[in-house]
């Protein structure tokens, strides 16, 4: 060949290559996903073609880990960007944020008040016994507008929380308005325990017992020892209140549920991605070994705040222990997740599990209803009712403050009208007060009525007089037909 075709050829195959790289403003436009597969095509192709490259070699990576060190901000979006896609449960927590997500109601240091939002600064809705802010005598109703020396008007919720925490036995400043009074407290910040469960008779023969989420944090162990105390002091109804639990561990929640079953055998299913890789999916059954306690009466109390891991026990103890369930339908969250907790502290949560009752109903949305639906009613009171509580009051005692006190408990609901006696702590009112200890997990060792008994009783009023109290109807259908059910034996 001449050297004149040697040239032509040359030519052409550098036309060749000037028209593969032509600018966008020449070429087709692509969209997001062809990019993709153009991506990695051209990166397989220098992985096997490229002089400089091997099979060994990842371009496509390497360009990622190039623009990684670039940009600091790119590993959060990206991670963000594959876990968004998915469902609703599925997410990327950013540094520092899973614990804020996921241990919030987990113990803190603080005054112990819940708020919300206010125009002036911050609205207290709910005041902890056990924190320094009830002490004080600061009362639900009571707007927060300073605090640390910071005007609170305009601040979020988050950052108020912020100003109000901080480490043990240090103290803050805070400015209260009640009415049109302005009244300053200086506040010690305290441990906060948030129980996970708790438990107490209520009433002859009916025990009682909460679990607020299922996690394990030594709440397991004490439930064991309560539920084997229960049996051996010869209680034969229990009400397990489930009512705005979110939910924790699935494993803990099956391990609760087969606690109730004494006889072997299912009592959930649960799907998950054939562990082969293959794109179905696998199903299996969650057995009780049946060496569980038999309760002869069991109730469940639920409401629309009951979710995931609640409601796996809700379900199962319907479908495998005979348990009446009393409330509102619950939330609906049939899906599982894992949790994958960063050193920074970043989360990745993905769905992996979808969970149905025994029968194979997927309840995701939709809920578990109750087979007796009873709705709780807000009261609204009379401020004239305050309890004394610089004194506790013994069982049997009578007084003038055992008046109020029975007094509190007609206006919460806790009785149906003043004892025959009513200066005087009954049965009737120390039954009373054994569901409003335990129902607010409220450890009073004192007999009869200690101070933090009353105080609770004084927290409730207030929250009544702002419409904030809930009379528990679901609680006391649920002991009244344990009664009933025990005297029919």
């Amino acid at each position: 060949s001449s050297p004149m075709k040697h040239r032509i050829l040359a030519f052409f195959v550098a036309l060749c290559l000037f028209l593969c790289v032509l600018p966008a403003s020449y070429a087709v436009e692509y969209n997001p996903e062809q990019q993709l597969n153009i991506l990695q095509d051209i990166a397989n192709r220098i992985r096997y073609d490229g002089l400089y490259s091997s099979e060994e070699d990842d371009p496509l990576a390497d360009a990622l880990l190039t623009q990684l060190e670039a940009d600091p901000t790119l590993f959060d979006r990206l991670m963000s960007a594959m876990l968004d896609g998915y469902d609703a449960y599925s997410g990327y927590l950013p540094a520092g944020g899973y614990s804020a997500a996921y241990e919030s109601e987990s113990d803190y240091v603080g005054i112990g008040v819940t708020i919300q939002a206010h125009p002036q600064g911050a609205l207290v809705v709910d005041v902890n016994l056990q924190g320094s802010a009830a002490l004080a005598g600061i009362k639900m109703g009571d707007i927060l507008t300073h605090a640390a020396g910071k005007s609170l008007k305009g601040l979020d919720v988050s950052a108020i929380s912020e100003l109000l925490r901080g480490k043990v036995d240090t103290t803050v400043k805070v400015t209260v308005l009640r009415g049109s009074e302005n009244l300053t407290f200086e506040l010690q910040r305290t441990a906060i325990t948030q129980l996970n469960f708790s438990g107490a008779p209520v009433a002859d023969g009916v025990f009682y017992m909460k679990w607020s989420r299922i996690r394990d944090d030594g709440s397991y162990m004490m439930f064991r020892m309560m539920l084997a105390q229960m049996v051996r002091e010869g209680y034969e109804a229990l009400i397990l209140d489930l009512r705005d639990n979110p939910g924790g561990s699935l494993d803990l929640a099956f391990n609760i549920t087969s606690d109730f079953i004494s006889e072997p055998g299912p009592f959930f299913r649960t799907e998950i991605r054939d562990p082969m890789g293959r794109e179905e999916l696998s199903g299996r059954f969650i057995h009780a070994e049946g060496d569980g306690v038999s309760i002869p009466h069991l109730y469940v109390l639920i409401n629309g705040e009951s979710a995931s891991a609640a409601e796996i026990i809700t379900a199962g103890l319907r479908d495998g222990a005979n348990a009446t369930v009393i409330g509102e339908t619950t939330y609906g969250k049939a899906r599982g997740q894992q949790h994958l907790v960063l050193t920074n502290d970043a989360g990745v949560v993905f769905t992996t599990t979808k969970l149905l009752t025994l029968a194979g109903e997927d309840y995701e949305g939709v809920g578990i209803a109750p087979h007796i639906e009873v709705h709780n009613q807000i009261l609204c009171g009379d401020d004239a009712i305050v309890v004394p509580t610089a004194v506790a009051l013994a069982p049997y005692s009578c007084s003038d403050n055992g008046l109020l006190l029975n007094q509190a408990l007609v206006a919460l609901g806790l009785l149906e009208q003043l004892p025959e006696k009513p200066y005087r702590l009954g049965d009737e009112t120390l039954d009373a007060l054994n569901r409003l200890q335990a129902s607010h997990q409220l450890q009073d060792s004192t007999p009869g009525a200690g101070i933090p008994t009353l105080m609770l009783v004084n927290r409730l009023l207030d929250a009544q007089l702002q419409g904030r109290y809930v009379q528990d109807t679901q609680l006391d259908t649920a002991i009244q037909l344990a009664r009933e059910a025990l005297k029919t034996e």
